[in-house]
Parts: structure tokens; C-alpha cells; sequence
């Protein structure tokens, strides 16, 4: 349309100068640049009848399927909703799925967006907010220790990119790259580490089939693992261990074990069940599986996969995992002050 404005003026201005040689010289200037005869015509002849350069509102063609009402009944069928059929709506009103999509983008503020998953929460674990402000009071000065459990499958192909491939000729593009292949029961594990502003402990490895138990999680997360990192990080300064609301977790032999050891944890009446959205420790884990499964990286067997994982553990960015976990009381203080939108 911009063109097409442009194009008008300069012819506008050419004729108002070349008025008095004709319309053909004027004509054959612009079809010399490669200009339509027939729209160059018509610009002359609104110069000729001094017709504005800008169109007449409502002038142009009338619509048949962009009316009024259809842009309407298309709004209505989209906006706040999910799960709609661009194909479905365009049948309805006897047109394309593609001119749909023109017009919600022409005439409509429409834009289609991804749909972010939250943890469905009950009734009782939606009073968080009391629970968090209860926290920063008890543990204002103190430096956070989180600890998680998370499963790595061989692929990952739910990752944000390692679902997609690019081609110029698909039926060049080898097999492997358009297919992923994957078993119906794939082999996994469970990796659990902590993170704290000092960094990350050493990570335990439990086998798909073997469950994190409270004997296996006092023994091989807390003992071996949880106690070395605190004494060797954080044994002169004032901290607090944050565990989730696993039943392993608070279970009798646990929570003795860690008074034994004078470890300042979070009681459990005062842990918000179910927020993820306050614990950095579950933004690690997506950073550390991208660094993982990066460039669609897949792993052969287990062995190789723990291997991946160390490796990517030892040369991780400190700064970030520092910064992650720095922000456990920022983020209690908002979810305190405004909830969770």
C-alpha cells in the first residue's frame, strides 16, 4: 500500500511538471521503469481529474468474508480460548485456513501463545502464602540449601529445539533425523544433588527401579553427600536446609539424624507444599538437562548418561548456580507480597 502511494505521488508530481507534453509521454516514463501500464493510466487520470492522493475511506472493494460480523464471530471463537482449529472456524464461514489467520492478524490484537503448566494445587496447599512469609522471618539471615531429585531418560526430545529439524529436501534428510526413536518403557535415572550459594554437592544416582526410600536417602543423599557439602561450605556460616514434602524427606529417622547433627532445617508445618515457583533449584534442573541434551545429544545406555551428567556437573557455570540460589529468598518474599500469578 505504501508503494502504491508512492508510486501515485511521484506520478502526481511528474504530470503537474510534464502537464503541457501529454499523457502518453508521461505514460511511457514510468512504464520505462517497469511500471503496469493500466495503473499508471489510472494515476493520470485521478491527476488529470485533480482527485486526492489519498483513497476515499470506504471506497475500496467490499468485503465478503472480512465483514463485521465474521471478524466478530472469529474473535469470539478465539479470543481466551484453547484448543481451537484455525480449519474448523474457516469452514464455518466458507473460506481458508490461511485467510483466518490473515485476518486475526490484520484486524484483531489476537496472538496466539504458549500455555505455561503449573502445579495443580488443593485447596489446603494454596495457603502458601502465610507459610512463606513465616519462612523469611525464621530464616532472614540465613543462606538457602535445596535439595532435588529429577529424572534423565537416554533422549530428551521434550526440550524446547530438540524437537525440531531442519531440511531443504526431506526426502534427502536421513531417518534418524526426522524419526527419534523411543522405547515404551526407556531407561531412566534419578539423580539428587544440592545447591547452595557455595555451589553443588556431589550427585547420587539411584537406577529407574530402585526407590529413594528414607533409608536410601538418609544413607546415600544426607550422609555421604549432604553432610560433607555443608561442613566443607558451610560449616562457619548461618544456613538452613531446605527439603521438600517428600514422605522420605521428613520421615522419623531423617529429621532425628539431622537434629543429631545440629542441621538447621525447615520444620515441616511451616513448608509450603507444592511451589516450585519459590525453589531455584527446579530452574537448575532445566539448565542442567538443556547443558545435557544439548545439540540433541543422546545417550547409548546408563552408563554413559551418568558419565554425561558429571561431566556436565564439573564444568558447570558457578555464577549461575550461585545466582539461582541466591534468589530463594527473593523469590519467598515476592510469592509472600503478590502470590502466584
Amino acid at each position: 500500500m505504501k508503494t502504491q502511494i508512492s508510486l501515485k505521488e511521484r506520478v502526481y508530481r511528474f504530470y503537474q511538471i510534464h502537464k503541457q507534453q501529454g499523457k502518453l509521454y508521461c505514460a511511457n516514463h514510468f512504464i520505462d521503469e517497469g511500471e503496469t501500464k493500466s495503473t499508471i493510466y489510472h494515476h493520470l487520470k485521478c491527476a488529470e481529474e485533480n482527485k486526492p492522493l489519498a483513497r476515499k475511506k470506504g471506497s475500496g472493494r467490499i468485503a465478503k468474508i472480512a465483514t463485521k460480523k465474521n471478524i466478530a464471530f472469529i474473535k469470539k471463537q478465539f479470543n481466551h480460548k484453547y484448543g481451537r482449529s484455525q480449519k474448523k472456524v474457516a469452514k464455518k464461514i466458507k473460506t481458508t485456513q490461511g485467510y483466518i489467520s490473515k485476518i486475526l492478524k490484520k484486524h484483531t490484537n489476537i496472538v496466539c501463545r504458549k500455555r505455561v503448566k503449573k502445579p495443580k494445587r488443593t485447596l489446603k496447599q494454596q495457603n502458601y502464602r502465610p507459610k512463606c512469609r513465616k519462612l523469611l522471618e525464621k530464616f532472614k539471615n540465613c543462606q538457602w540449601i535445596l535439595d532435588d531429585e529429577s529424572f534423565f531418560t537416554l533422549s530428551n526430545s521434550t526440550l524446547s529445539g530438540n524437537d525440531r529439524f531442519y531440511s531443504d529436501d526431506l526426502n534427502k534428510t536421513p531417518e534418524h533425523v526426522k524419526c527419534f526413536y523411543k522405547s515404551k518403557f526407556e531407561p531412566k535415572i534419578l539423580v539428587w544433588l544440592a545447591i547452595s550459594p557455595a555451589g553443588v554437592s556431589s550427585a547420587f544416582f539411584a537406577e529407574s527401579k530402585q526407590a529413594i526410600n528414607q533409608d536410601v536417602y538418609l544413607k546415600d543423599c544426607i550422609q555421604k553427600r549432604l553432610i560433607p557439602f555443608i561442613n566443607a561450605h558451610h560449616n562457619s556460616s548461618e544456613y538452613v536446609f531446605w527439603p521438600d514434602l517428600a514422605s522420605s524427606h521428613y520421615a522419623k529417622k531423617v529429621v532425628n539424624f539431622l537434629k543429631e547433627q545440629n542441621i538447621q532445617f525447615v520444620p515441616k508445618d511451616i513448608n509450603p507444599a507444592n511451589l516450585p515457583e519459590a525453589r531455584p533449584i527446579e530452574d537448575f534442573w532445566a539448565d542442567l538437562k538443556r547443558d545435557v541434551y544439548s545439540n540433541g545429544w543422546e545417550a547409548k545406555n546408563i552408563q554413559q548418561l551418568k558419565a554425561r551428567i558429571n561431566n556436565k556437573l564439573k564444568n558447570i557455570d558457578q555464577n549461575l548456580v550461585q545466582s539461582r540460589a541466591l534468589e530463594t529468598p527473593k523469590r519467598l518474599d515476592k510469592i509472600r507480597r503478590y502470590g502466584i500469578n
